[in-house]
């Protein structure tokens, strides 16, 4: 990896509009309406996180920290929550964020169980059961803030208002001049949505994009043309899920071999080009602080030994990928190729196209960077079962236990963990997102003295940075 140089050479400069191309096509800017795509998922989240904001947000440890809340607090019993909004904000409609407001909109987003109330500068969540990682939720996932207006549309209160919405294609956004934590350094921002990974090399290359998506096999091609890529920690995981129904991976034995065989430092090495690492785990050690414990390491001769010792000899196993993920593809076939080492006869088939399937190549995403939340999360979306004891999501080792207990089944086996990874134009400066990959672009600024300026030299006004 070459990091991005985060510090500013010259003064901070206001003005310039920076120019995003990104793979997915997001649909909506409506946050209700997030994807359940992952590609279109993580992409929504970053552009709602330039129009909206939530009410708390992660400071770069992870840890909840004010945002449209400057405090909070809560009974013994983590049943009552009282959240003190921060005074004169108003959304991009100029309507003034007032409790009442967001106790609207947290009702419209839960049920009876969770309500809402407003009193003075004060929201009060009332909940039916303790909910101790409120905050948490508070600061991921789609709770983000918005106000609708009599017209129908949907306004945020973050550093970007939307100026131009063609669905699915293009979004440009202008500076908040009033923004609540500061004017913006951008006079705004154009995002091309839909591009292709080829397609953003060559913009990107050519000067007429200052920041792209990296597909693992660009970044030595970015790298060696002198430019700046920028990658996150390991934000997604390459795994193997057992369809509990197979007859062709039923005995443990053959999951067994299929884990012991597979080359994972090959994938991270070279199918990722290093924008990843092995894993034996679910969960990335700079997350869990335990991934170290598990094994990563093939062992060819234990796996070979295991399959001669089965009688009868295993019949062929059919993976399926998803066939728009040139990456999936690649594992998959890397998977087969090793499986052979073993014995063991692996077909790859795009996912869809066989009605029968043994096992299936997923790739998640992480969906939280607290452990305990992040692992419940992939367990769940795997298909599996599990139920943390009490006190776990505070505890290592017993987060390790149960997550150990989740893989000795055999029925998941983790391949390898996964970066995002940026292409950086020579204009950006102050380029300081967190290490789970969320951008902070109210912070960028572009520099006109790297090439064709594209900025305007006078101050705005609004709260200097």
């Amino acid at each position: 990896m070459v990091a991005a140089n985060a510090a500013a050479t010259t003064r901070p400069h206001y003005g310039g509009t920076l120019r995003i191309e990104l793979r997915a096509s997001v649909a909506s800017l409506d946050p209700r309406e997030i994807p359940g795509d992952r590609v279109q998922a993580a992409a929504a989240t970053k552009i709602y996180a330039l129009v909206y904001d939530r009410l708390v947000t992660l400071d770069e440890h992870g840890q909840p920290a004010a945002a449209l809340a400057t405090s909070w607090e809560y009974d013994g019993a983590f049943k009552r929550w009282q959240l003190r909004l921060r005074p004169n904000v108003k959304f991009h409609d100029g309507a003034p964020l007032v409790p009442e407001v967001v106790a609207e909109w947290w009702n419209a987003w839960h049920g009876p169980d969770q309500t809402a109330s407003a009193s003075g500068d004060t929201v009060t969540i009332q909940a039916g059961k303790a909910v101790p990682e409120l905050l948490m939720e508070l600061a991921e996932g789609p709770r983000f803030v918005f106000h609708v207006g009599s017209d129908g549309v949907v306004s945020g209160t973050g550093p970007f208002r939307v100026t131009e919405w063609q669905t699915g294609r293009r979004l440009t956004l202008a500076a908040n001049e009033d923004y609540w934590g500061g004017r913006p350094f951008l006079d705004g921002v154009s995002i091309e949505l839909g591009v292709s990974s080829a397609q953003q090399m060559i913009d990107f290359e050519l000067g007429q994009a200052d920041l792209v998506e990296l597909e693992p096999a660009q970044v030595r091609r970015a790298t060696q043309g002198g430019r700046k890529v920028w990658s996150s920690s390991p934000v997604e995981i390459l795994a193997l899920v057992i369809d509990a129904k197979s007859s062709a991976v039923s005995d443990a034995r053959v999951r067994q071999a299929l884990g012991q065989v597979i080359d994972r430092a090959a994938i991270a090495n070279v199918l990722l080009q290093r924008q990843g690492e092995p894993a034996g785990s679910l969960l990335p050690q700079w997350l869990s602080g335990y991934a170290f414990l598990f094994e990563t390491a093939a062992n060819v001769e234990q796996a070979r030994k295991t399959v001669s010792d089965l009688s009868p000899a295993p019949g062929p196993i059919t993976l399926a990928y998803d066939g728009t993920d040139a990456l999936a593809r690649t594992v998959a076939e890397r998977v087969a190729l090793n499986a052979r080492d073993a014995g063991l006869t692996v077909q790859t088939v795009v996912a869809g196209a066989s009605g029968i399937t043994d096992v299936r190549l997923v790739r998640l995403r992480l969906g939280s960077v607290d452990a305990a939340r992040a692992l419940e999360a992939l367990v769940k979306a795997m298909g599996e079962q599990l139920t943390l004891p009490a006190g776990a999501a505070g505890d290592p080792e017993q987060l390790y236990a149960a997550e150990r207990g989740v893989l000795e089944s055999g029925r998941v086996i983790p391949l390898a963990y996964v970066t995002d990874t940026v292409g950086l134009g020579p204009q950006v400066r102050n380029w300081l997102p967190l290490r789970w990959g969320e951008w902070r672009l109210p912070d960028v600024w572009l520099d006109p003295s790297t090439g064709e300026s594209r900025t305007s030299s006078s101050s705005p006004s609004g709260t200097p940075r």
